[in-house]
């Protein structure tokens, strides 16, 4: 199958300039708190997971092992996770989050989004626009199913219901 390069570069130009505007505002909001991008990302995940390996960091964060326990380094040296190991399998670490850890998860849920906003806002806009966005979201899923697989997309669908859920 011949590529069709015109539509190849509208679409990698506007998913970059989409991901740009998303990682700009994920670095602003990791500063904002003191951390790295990486490293806020890394306590969000042992947050919603209350405890986690790094291979399960590294496979949901979509990262290499090896960047994972730099990240967690870092983390343990600021004092936001500990690794514990478990009697059953001492072979195996789990991070952990400290007082510390949980606190800065808290502040990290005052910083705005700004696309976020503009998503609810012309989501808000027309039936249609909430349709479409119902859309796209049901697209980036399958997405992400074909590229990350089956255990990214169920640990995104059962962390976000619990966010619902307060829990």
């Amino acid at each position: 199958m011949k590529v069709n390069m015109s539509n190849l570069h509208i679409i990698m130009n506007y998913l970059r300039g989409t991901y740009k505007v998303l990682e700009e505002e994920w670095q602003k909001s990791a500063r904002s708190i003191g951390l790295t991008q990486a490293e806020q990302h890394v306590l969000w995940i042992v947050h919603l997971e209350k405890e986690a390996t790094i291979t399960k960091i590294a496979s949901i964060g979509l990262w290499d092992v090896s960047t994972v326990m730099q990240v967690i380094t870092r983390l343990k040296q600021k004092g936001l996770i500990t690794l514990m190991k478990k009697a059953a399998d001492r072979r195996v670490s789990y991070a952990t989050l400290t007082e510390l850890g949980e606190q800065k998860i808290q502040e990290s849920y005052d910083f705005s989004y700004k696309l976020y906003d503009y998503l609810e806002d012309y989501s808000k806009e027309s039936e249609d626009n909430m349709e479409f966005m119902k859309q796209m979201m049901d697209f980036h899923k399958e997405l992400n199913q074909y590229f990350h697989g089956s255990e990214f997309i169920d640990w995104t669908e059962r962390t976000s219901k619990s966010l619902k859920d307060g829990s």
